[in-house]
């Protein structure tokens, strides 16, 4: 008889037979496809949540998108009902370090209760949740030895963008807080109440402090760095499941 776990996995990742012992999670589905071509014999599958799951160098990993927002990622990740899989989650930030810049990647050591979701888990709001220590390490590692400085620290996960232009929004964000987005809090909650192991990594697209946000205009070489990044994130993503452990 299957257990509840099971079922809502069932019902929620259409019955996934296949899914790896590594696992990235990416917010929109229009980029699926992309991921296939590195994988061999991939098995496609999905409901509410879908993704493929195939060999990477002889190894079993799956992709899913999740949607964008806390709630969608942390019920995606708490949905899924594999413990001690190793899970990356994959997206952009907004940058508010002055040491960020756009293009800047960013490793989420620990994120910052500001979305809601992680209530559900008993986070208290604005408290910390932490990555897996030792794999947002080797990912900054990596992420290091491949393009240089790369940001770390604190994360400020929210549940709104709208919000952020207006002024009171930032009066509950900490000035120690290095980066701003909508997923690191409920992906690392979700992914220890489940017994998975679990690190955020973003690249920069906007700085929503500097008067850079995402309805500003850049100048040509801050639009050429996003499109570079967002050309080669899919290949990273690869790469990054190929080397953690």
């Amino acid at each position: 008889m299957s257990t509840i776990k099971e079922r809502v996995e069932n019902y929620f990742f259409g019955n996934p037979k296949l899914i790896g012992k590594k696992i990235l999670f990416i917010k929109r589905d229009k980029r699926l496809t992309e991921y296939k071509q590195y994988l061999d014999e991939v098995h496609e599958f999905g409901n509410v949540w879908h993704g493929i799951t195939g060999f990477l160098r002889g190894e079993r990993v799956s992709v899913i998108v999740t949607g964008v927002g806390p709630s969608a990622v942390g019920d995606a990740v708490y949905a899924l009902n594999r413990p001690n899989t190793i899970c990356l989650y994959s997206g952009t930030c907004g940058g508010l370090a002055k040491t960020l810049n756009i293009g800047d990647y960013f490793v989420a050591e620990q994120a910052i209760c500001g979305d809601g979701f992680s209530f559900h888990l008993g986070y208290a709001p604005l408290s910390s949740v932490f990555s897996a220590s030792g794999l947002s390490r080797a990912i900054k590692t990596f992420l290091t030895e491949k393009f240089g400085c790369v940001g770390s620290g604190m994360a400020f996960t929210t549940s709104t963008v709208v919000r952020e232009f207006e002024p009171d929004f930032w009066m509950s964000v900490n000035k120690e807080v290095q980066a701003i987005e909508m997923g690191a809090a409920a992906f690392y909650a979700a992914a220890q109440a489940t017994g998975k192991k679990a690190a955020a990594y973003y690249w920069v697209t906007d700085l929503p402090r500097r008067g850079k946000s995402f309805l500003e205009a850049l100048n040509p070489q801050e639009m050429r760095i996003k499109q570079e990044r967002y050309e080669q994130a899919v290949s990273l993503d690869i790469e990054l499941l190929e080397c953690v452990e």
